[in-house]
């Protein structure tokens, strides 16, 4: 498989968590198209632990821990300087106070990447369960000879829900199939 495409990145406050037979239910507010997507990573840490009896390596365990994201994209919204980082952005969504309080908020995140599998274009949307970002450096740069672009990189750390789920992917045949799906998981109406 290889990864062509990354598009669609939504982002959503983790309004609660309920656990019913050991399954964690997210449920999510204040939806947002953040902007188009540049770059996305993410890197989950693990816990490891072996154990070696008579001379040889007997038990190995690796446990998810944690994990990191890093997101770039072309623009950030206001809404996320509220819904992502805990700002006061004004009624009239021209003005955004920060205060040294400030908290960000845990958020879910959802994209798509086109990926090419046996010559064949397929669509795999995920969904990061549970992350908190916090604000990048922000550069600029005066014109000069040439132009030259500059867009946020959000950083961010990743948490399990409470049963351990940290991030699902589902693979789609179509594009819309795989906006609906991750629209739906984050509860984002374009209304």
């Amino acid at each position: 498989m290889a990864y062509i495409g990354l598009a669609h990145p939504v982002i959503a406050a983790l309004v609660s968590q309920s656990t019913q037979a050991g399954v964690t239910t997210p449920t999510y507010g204040n939806a947002f198209i953040c902007g188009k997507a540049v770059s996305l990573s993410v890197t989950p840490n693990y816990n490891e632990s072996k154990l070696y009896a008579d001379n040889i390596l007997d038990e190995y365990v690796r446990e998810f821990k944690d994990g990191t994201v890093s997101m770039g994209v072309d623009r950030l919204p206001l809404k996320a300087q509220s819904v992502m980082f805990g700002h006061t952005v004004a009624e009239d969504g021209k003005e955004v106070s920060y205060k040294s309080g400030d908290s960000g908020n845990y958020v879910g995140i959802g994209f798509y990447v086109d990926e090419m599998v046996d010559g064949v274009k397929q669509y795999t949307a995920s969904i990061i369960y549970k992350a908190r970002f916090t604000e990048g450096a922000t550069d600029y740069t005066t014109k000069g000879d040439s132009i030259e672009f500059k867009t946020p990189t959000l950083e961010g750390a990743i948490a399990a829900l409470d049963d351990g789920n940290w991030k699902k992917d589902k693979v789609f045949a179509t594009e819309s199939e795989a906006i609906v799906w991750i629209e739906e998981q984050l509860n984002y109406s374009a209304s």
